[in-house]
């Protein structure tokens, strides 16, 4: 966004209230309760495993570090507005980051879905992904970009290095 007139102190104020204001319009987080996100078979380690495991997938498929924090995000966002299963949970994982690194990546750094899913080793088909993708987007009122907590480390560290200058 472009801030004409303010100053470097300014411009950074107005990004980060920016930012804040998208992500208290957007952010969901799910809620744990015995264990479980609430509504859900989904077990806090289960959450906690495909977290882990998406970052082993943005790895080896070289993504950015915004496109892992945008998948977790996003995986979040949907897990607090629906009611998954515990078997769809890697395929709701995979086809988060997929559709982070549509917003995030390159096209030219973003492999086919089909190689995706194979390379990944989740046992969904490409149909499946694809049809999570769609259940995704209607879910999320096709509104994918919310600030993730990479979003605000560069905000602040950008102020960090003009003020001390």
């Amino acid at each position: 966004m472009k801030y004409p007139g303010l100053t470097e102190s300014q411009r950074l104020v107005a990004l980060l209230e920016d930012a804040l204001a998208r992500e208290t319009r957007l952010w969901k987080a799910p809620v744990f309760k015995n264990g479980r996100i609430q509504g859900t078979d989904i077990s806090q380690d289960q959450h906690q495993d495909v977290i882990l495991w998406l970052g082993e997938l943005s790895r080896l498929f070289k993504f950015c570090t915004e496109t892992y924090a945008l998948g977790v995000c996003i995986l979040n966002r949907l897990l607090a507005s629906v009611k998954a299963q515990p078997k769809y949970l890697r395929c709701i994982a995979i086809t988060s980051l997929i559709l982070a690194a549509k917003t995030n990546e390159e096209d030219e750094v973003i492999a086919s879905v089909k190689d995706l899913a194979v390379r990944s080793g989740c046992n969904f088909s490409t149909a499946e992904i694809l049809r999570m993708e769609r259940i995704i987007l209607d879910k999320l009122q096709w509104d994918l970009y919310t600030a993730t907590p990479i979003d605000f480390i560069h905000i602040v560290s950008s102020g960090c290095l003009i003020f001390s200058t």
